[in-house]
């Protein structure tokens, strides 16, 4: 079966990925993978030890983002089935290691303007520079 992988964040970017992906796994009859990385910053880390409430907060936000993505999908694509993981780690190799068997990956390059348009963010560009599977960028124009 074919999988349609989409990286899940809570930015404008990753919700323009995921409408594409539902869309796309819908056409394909593939399963949209959700993907999200959680962890908890260095600069947080940097002063002292966190405490466990500190882990679990970063950990439920990023599930949270992922019961809203699976809750979106749902509405645009009710035909289509998710499968939803949820790693710690920084999210360009997080992404990459869990979109390893997928059909596609969609990835959404940052809303910029002037010549910054040119630049893709982070996580975009460790993408394309490390996937082995194709990869769609979907463009996010600015207003």
């Amino acid at each position: 079966m074919e999988t349609v992988a989409v990286f899940i964040n809570g930015t404008e970017e990753a919700a323009a990925s995921l409408e594409f992906g539902a869309h796309e796994a819908a056409l394909r009859k593939a399963t949209l993978r959700l993907i999200a990385a959680w962890d908890v910053p260095a600069s947080i880390l940097s002063g002292g030890v966190a405490g466990q409430e500190v882990y679990d907060e970063f950990r439920e936000t990023a599930e949270a983002l992922l019961a809203e993505a699976v809750a979106k999908v749902a509405e645009l694509e009710p035909e289509v089935v998710c499968e939803t993981r949820l790693v710690r780690g920084q999210p360009g190799p997080v992404f990459l290691e869990e979109s390893r068997d997928a059909t596609l990956i969609v990835a959404a390059r940052k809303r910029q303007a002037g010549i910054k348009e040119l630049v893709l963010g982070s996580i975009s560009r460790h993408i394309l520079n490390h996937a082995e599977r194709p990869v769609v960028v979907i463009p996010i124009l600015p207003r």
